[in-house]
This record gives C-alpha cells, sequence and structure tokens, in this order.
C-alpha cells in the first residue's frame, strides 16, 4: 500500500528563514503536514520576500538540484517589506468586507497570508508534479497581494462588467444574521423562494409581498458582498426562540445555524479537544487506492498536451484532464485553479446548464461572476440523475485524471459515482470532494453554504474585535479558501501518483477552510498565547482601522508605539490628549487633506501605509494592479494566475 499523505514527501527537506512571515509559515506546515522535514535557517532577512528552499535529503527523494518557492508581500515590490493589514486595504478586500455599513472595513483574521501559504503550496506541489514529468521549472514566485485577489474574483467580474443586479437594494436596511427572543444570532440557508415565503409567514410576517422581495437580495448576497433586508424580517426573529425558529424552518424546507463564540466552539461543541488544535490539524485527507502502472497515462497525457498551444504546454499541468460536476463557487474555483495550472477541464452541467451561465449581472451575454470561474472550460450537459447520464460520467472518469465534485454527502454512493465504483476502471483517478462539513459524524445540517459555516465556525469572533457583534463576513472567504485547498489537495494526490504510481481519494471541506483561517488564533487559544487577542478576539486601537480624510481612506500599520508617535507628530496632536480626545482630534485634522496627500506625508516620516481601495472598477486603471488582472472576453476584468513559474534556461 503506498503512504498516505503524511508520507508522500518523505525526504524532501524544507528550509525557511528564522523568523518566518505566516504565509511561509502555512506552506512549511502543509508540506510538514505531507511528510516533508521543515527546518529554520541561522539568519532572517529585511527584504520584502521571503524563501522556502526544498532540496532532497540524501537519495530518498527523487528530485535532482533544489526548488526555491519565493513569497513576497507584493509582487512589483519585492525588495520592501508589508503586512496583511496593507495588502488588504490595497487588494480590496477591505471595501467589500465593509460594504454593508458603506466604508472599508478591516478583517480580523489574515486571510490574504493563509491564503498565500496555500498557493505556494500548490505552486511548490505543482513544480514537483512537472519535474517529475520531464519538465525544466526551476522555481515559483508568488505574492500575499495575489492571494489577497483569489478571494475577489466574482467581485472584479461584477464591477467591471457594466451589468446590473435583477433587482433594486434597499437604501438601507441590516442583512443576515438574525437575532431571536432568547439571545441568538442565526443564519439562515435557503434554496428556494418558496420556502423563504413559507418561513417568513410562520413567523408572522405579515406582508408577504415585503418577504417576496426580500428574495433576491438574500440570494445575490454571495455574489454582491451585502445585503440589506427589511427592518420585518428582523422584528419577526427577535419575536421568537431559537427553538421556535428551528421549528418553522424546519416545516419550510430552511436551514438555521447559530452563530458561535470561540467559546462555544471550545467548550459546548467540544471542537478543540476533539480535533487537538494545539497542533496543526491538516485541511484535507488522501486516501491512497489501488497501484497502477503509469505509462500509458503518461503517454496519454503527452499526447493531449502536444495538440495544445505553446503557453499551455510549459505548464505543469499540461495534458491531464480534469471532469468537474460543480456548482456554485468553492467547486468551480478549484478546477478553474487546475486549469490555470495547464489541465484540460470538462466541466459537466445538467440540461440546460449551470443556474449561474445566465445570472446577472452580464458580462457580455453571461453571468459575470459564472464566466470568472468557468472561463474556457468545456461544457457539457449531462442528465446523470438518469442511468444514461450516469454510464457517460463514469466513461469520462475512465479517461480523466481527476474528477472532482461538491456533491452534499452521501449523494455520490447514491448514483454510484463515488471513488470505489469510478477507481474501478480508473485505478490513477484522483478523486477529490469539495464539500460543506468533511468527515464529521453528525453533519450540523444537510444544506451548508459559506456563511453558515462561517457562523458555526466562529469566524464572526476572529474577524470582529471586542465590541462589535461577532458576524460572519459577507466575503466567500470560506468557498475561495476551501477551492484553494481542494487544488491543493488534488495536487498532492498527483504527485503521489507521480511517486508511488497509485490514485487517491482527496476530501476537503468549507469547515476544514475555516479552520485554516483561524489555525494561528486557535492554537494561541488552546495555549495561552495569545498576543493583540483576547478569546481570539482583536484587540484594536484608534490606528487599527482605515482612517477617513476629507476624500477617501488611507491605512497605517501600526508596528509599535513609534508608528504612534510620528503620526500624531504629522498631525500635530499631542499624546497627552486622552484616546479619546486624540480620536476626535485626528477626525478633524484628517479631512484638510485628501488620502493620497497623507499617505505620501506618513511614508515620508517612515509610517507604513497604504490607500485604501474603495471601488474595484479602477484597480483595473492602477499600474500597479493592473498586471495582476486579465481582460476577459472583452467584457470584464479579474485576477491573472497568482503563480510564476521560472523556468530552466
Amino acid at each position: 500500500m503506498p503512504p498516505g499523505e503524511s508520507r508522500l514527501l518523505d525526504g524532501l527537506k524544507v528550509t525557511t528563514e528564522r523568523e518566518p512571515i505566516l504565509p511561509v509559515r502555512v506552506c512549511a506546515q502543509h508540506l510538514s503536514a505531507l511528510g516533508a522535514t521543515v527546518e529554520q535557517e541561522a539568519g532572517s532577512s529585511t527584504r520584502g520576500e521571503q524563501f522556502l528552499r526544498l532540496r532532497p535529503d540524501g537519495e530518498r527523494f527523487p528530485m535532482a538540484g533544489t526548488v526555491d518557492c519565493a513569497i513576497a508581500w507584493h509582487p512589483n515590490q519585492r525588495e520592501q517589506s508589508g503586512s496583511e493589514v496593507l495588502i488588504q486595504a490595497i487588494s480590496g478586500l477591505m471595501a467589500v468586507h465593509g460594504r454593508d455599513r458603506s466604508v472599508p472595513r478591516r478583517l480580523g483574521l489574515d486571510v490574504a497570508s493563509v491564503a498565500a501559504g496555500i498557493v505556494a503550496t500548490q505552486g511548490a506541489l505543482a513544480e514537483l508534479i512537472a519535474r517529475s514529468r520531464g519538465q525544466q521549472i526551476s522555481g515559483v514566485q508568488t505574492s500575499v497581494l495575489e492571494a489577497a485577489l483569489m478571494f475577489l474574483y466574482h467581485h472584479f467580474a461584477i464591477a467591471t462588467c457594466g451589468g446590473s443586479w435583477p433587482f433594486r437594494p434597499l437604501e438601507s436596511g441590516q442583512g443576515p444574521p438574525f437575532a431571536t427572543a432568547d439571545g441568538h444570532w442565526v443564519e439562515l440557508e435557503v434554496m428556494t423562494g418558496e420556502s423563504w415565503k413559507n418561513f417568513w409567514t410562520r413567523l408572522g410576517v405579515g406582508e408577504a409581498k415585503e418577504a417576496g422581495a426580500a428574495w433576491l437580495p438574500y440570494v445575490y448576497r454571495y455574489l454582491a458582498g451585502s445585503c440589506a433586508l427589511p427592518a420585518s424580517l428582523h422584528e419577526a426573529t427577535r419575536r421568537h426562540t431559537l427553538a421556535e425558529l428551528r421549528h418553522a424552518a424546519a416545516e419550510s424546507g430552511v436551514t438555521v445555524g447559530t452563530v458561535h463564540s470561540y467559546d462555544e466552539l471550545r467548550h459546548d461543541l467540544g471542537w478543540f479537544e476533539q480535533n487537538r488544535h494545539e497542533e496543526f490539524a491538516p485541511p484535507w485527507t488522501i486516501e491512497p487506492g489501488a497501484a497502477h502502472v503509469q505509462t500509458d497515462r503518461r503517454r496519454a497525457d503527452q499526447r493531449l498536451a502536444d495538440q495544445r498551444p505553446a503557453s499551455v504546454r510549459r505548464l505543469p499541468l499540461a495534458g491531464m484532464r480534469v471532469v468537474e460536476v460543480t456548482s456554485r463557487l468553492q467547486g468551480p474555483l478549484a478546477g478553474f485553479l487546475l486549469q490555470m495550472l495547464g489541465a484540460e477541464v470538462l466541466k459537466i452541467e445538467p440540461p440546460g446548464g449551470d443556474f449561474g451561465r445566465f445570472s446577472p449581472p452580464l458580462a457580455g451575454s453571461v453571468g459575470a461572476a459564472y464566466l470568472a470561474y468557468n472561463r474556457d472550460k468545456q461544457i457539457l450537459e449531462i442528465d446523470y440523475k438518469q442511468p444514461k447520464g450516469r454510464a457517460q460520467i463514469t466513461d469520462l472518469a475512465a479517461g480523466a485524471d481527476v474528477f472532482l465534485h461538491n456533491w452534499r454527502s452521501g449523494r455520490a454512493e447514491k448514483l454510484a459515482l463515488d471513488f470505489e465504483h469510478l477507481s474501478r476502471s480508473n485505478p490513477g483517478l484522483i478523486y477529490a470532494h469539495a464539500s460543506a462539513w468533511g468527515k464529521m459524524d453528525k453533519e450540523p445540517s444537510a444544506i451548508a453554504g459559506d456563511f453558515l459555516v462561517q457562523a458555526y465556525a466562529a469566524c464572526g469572533d476572529g474577524l470582529n474585535p471586542e465590541g462589535e457583534p461577532p458576524f460572519p463576513s459577507r466575503l466567500t472567504l470560506l468557498d475561495v479558501t476551501g477551492g484553494l485547498l481542494a487544488c491543493e489537495g488534488i495536487l498532492a494526490g498527483l504527485y503521489a501518483r507521480e511517486r508511488y504510481g497509485n490514485g487517491s481519494r482527496v476530501d476537503t471541506s468549507l469547515l476544514s477552510a475555516a479552520m485554516s483561517l483561524q489555525s494561528e488564533v486557535l492554537t494561541a487559544i488552546a495555549t495561552n498565547q495569545e498576543t493583540g487577542r483576547h478569546a481570539g478576539r482583536p484587540l484594536w486601537g484608534w490606528l487599527d482601522q482605515p482612517l477617513e480624510t476629507g476624500e477617501g481612506f488611507v491605512m497605517v500599520n501600526r508596528e509599535d508605539a513609534a508608528v504612534e508617535k510620528r503620526l500624531l507628530d504629522i498631525c500635530n496632536i499631542q499624546e497627552s490628549a486622552g484616546t479619546a480626545n486624540i480620536s476626535e482630534q485626528l477626525v478633524k485634522r484628517l479631512r484638510a487633506k485628501t488620502a493620497a496627500e497623507w499617505n505620501v506625508l506618513f511614508r515620508r516620516a517612515g509610517i507604513p501605509s497604504a490607500l485604501v481601495c474603495t471601488n474595484l472598477a479602477k484597480l483595473s486603471e492602477d499600474s500597479e494592479i493592473q498586471g495582476l488582472l486579465q481582460h476577459v472576453d472583452g467584457a470584464c476584468w479579474v485576477p491573472a494566475p497568482p503563480w510564476h513559474f521560472l523556468m530552466v534556461r
């Protein structure tokens, strides 16, 4: 039996700097979970770029020479240091995260840095695959900024497509979560408009028309990054207890999920104890299948690669085929990442096509969000509810390298499209399931989306400082991170096949994505080693959110007390004024100049700062960002691939 994920990189030594930045730590953790040995070098760099150096340990690892995986904060400023908070500001993450409040807001979790670590791991695994297939790749580069843009794929497409929403948003109003009469906050997942109307009718919302009008704003919250609902809906939930809401939901086909705190996650749910989170828990499971002979597969890979453009033939997965049966975001993103790495992706959709294909806002004649994650994929409509359709999928999987789906748990088995069935005719298949809950003994709900899992996993605690409601972010943080992890797990499976000749089953989930984003926070809580947080909640002062100026916002990276002193000196504010008075004076002073003017002054004084992006559409015109974006079909802008592979000359 070939080794599982914990032995895959056995014999590979990974070295980092003595004090690695978070993206490097994440990458090193993931490579270590796959069996690599991680060591730290004696020195630390003051550059804005850090390296992980991969080299064989003795003769146990099948690789000649070394591989450098470089992570910068900003790809165009590799010599300059940076920070998570400034990348959040530059990229537009703060803008989308703050849409519900109409001001940019900082995310309390280091989502860009964690994503960069996963992207770097993908690059390292892709390079190992490429080398094992005879491709001449010597290194890979990525950046935290490029990883941050991954969270904004459909937001860029929508912002630049020129389309409009199919509803008129309310000018004001609060979206989910909803408060209950007995002091809980809850998120809802609803699949049909009929279930939505029935639920609110059972809660006594008098105007059925009002609940009906709220349906589209609620449905589109995933794409819009905002959601304003009539006050009557919130008033209705406040009249009922959590038990009453759950009863009404069960009668209506609605899922209710409680917004948990870290304390509840630890004690009431027992998650910490069950998962021993004082240690790193891998975000995927990789179960090896039977061994097979690789020769025919490699010949087929080469034939397919030879038929493709030279630019694609040079990519690590050139010649590989992916059969994808997914919808929404997590699964399509995973497939799209594999495509950007050179694979040919065949996406199977139900008769009539994916529901998002023509969902506004449109980029040309196609839904902008759909285009962002599915462009250039081959689309085949198959009714897999019918025996003939399932037979077609089985035949396609028999000739594929990867089969990827995000069906609910148990559905693949009912359709006889599970790993056991498909691997019989294709022992080398990498079978990937991108689920909501992973392999929990008892899933909290049958239906689950990003925001419901954020609520369950207490993400709101980590995202928001003390004194603010612990709400999930309207950014699809878990769908994106889940897609990144699914791609990472698949790449590990593909490399296992190259090294050992076996297929495998790869499982990832939205829940594992939530835990990955919060890994360092949860570990600090469990080991009583929190810094800058209390019970997981960020401890922020007057400099830790975007500063509003006479025009626009500027973000400062408060590295130490010296930064605060220099800023107060520039603004002519006395340190002895007291926190409340300082904040009041600062608001007045900042109104005297624009964000651009303050940013120049701050940087001249040695204060790390950045302009806060408040309009994603304008980033496509920014010379520093434009090179990180692609114009798609003349219809919209989207982020470009986040990896840069260095070819051997």
